[in-house]
């Protein structure tokens, strides 16, 4: 990762758009699609439901390979599409949008799933289905209290790594959301064939101060200064994770 961000777009080696910071990422053919969605006046008039949409569960079912799922969550109007465009090698794609309020409702996953050979641990060479998946921006205005939640722990709970998008350094509003990320799963049953949790990547954007070399050390240091129990429950949380700026 880079000291500082950019939106700069530049041609990438085979002529398509892509995205300065993406150098190096394959430009990825495709659009993304609508996964799942969220209607706060449900049947029962109590509780919102999530709705699942057929033609991405329809792209979903016909993957063979075994499947990598890479979430980005975080505030509304901080850069996440962003962040999943770069992922693809472009800069368009998923919706940035202009306005002052968030653009992405629900969930959104890139359609088609691309594929990416990666070496296992006893060398042998395997081909994955790697889906990037943009989530509605939480702490929107519009947004019911309950989805944010809701939101926030399905990311987690179907992830392979989850990218927590952090704008400038790092707040207690931060720490409190990872920290009541990892409250709330413990009411999660864990799948019997190994654990569920994510790798977990804390994105630093725009962050302007001086580089404090390690930006790992400096998120401890940040959350034990913020709230000490908080930073030993996200550490114990997460056994593995790394932060970039």
């Amino acid at each position: 990762m880079t000291q500082h961000l950019s939106d700069s777009n530049e041609k990438s080696d085979n002529g398509k758009t892509g995205n300065k910071f993406g150098r190096g990422i394959e430009f990825r053919e495709g659009t993304p699609i609508q996964l799942l969605k969220y209607n706060e006046k449900s049947e029962n008039g109590k509780f919102g439901q999530i709705i699942l949409i057929q033609e991405a569960l329809d792209i979903l079912r016909k993957i063979r390979e075994p499947l990598a799922i890479i979430s980005v969550v975080g505030s509304f109007r901080r850069g996440k599409s962003w962040f999943a465009n770069v992922l693809h090698g472009r800069h368009d794609g998923f919706d940035l949008g202009a306005r002052v309020e968030g653009c992405t409702r629900g969930i959104y996953m890139w359609s088609p799933p691309f594929k990416l050979k990666s070496k296992q641990s006893n060398g042998k060479i395997i081909q994955k289905r790697i889906i990037v998946l943009d989530s509605e921006g939480i702490d929107d205005p519009g947004q019911d209290e309950n989805w944010a939640t809701k939101l926030f722990i399905l990311c987690l709970v179907i992830s392979s790594t989850f990218i927590y998008n952090v704008h400038g350094i790092v707040s207690r509003d931060d720490i409190g959301k990872l920290h009541l990320m990892t409250d709330l799963s413990k009411f999660i049953q864990e799948p019997d064939n190994g654990d569920f949790l994510p790798r977990l990547v804390i994105l630093l954007r725009d962050f302007t101060f001086e580089n404090p070399g390690n930006f790992k050390d400096y998120f401890l240091k940040q959350m034990n200064n913020i709230n000490s129990k908080a930073a030993k429950a996200i550490s114990d949380f997460f056994c593995d994770f790394d932060v970039y700026g």
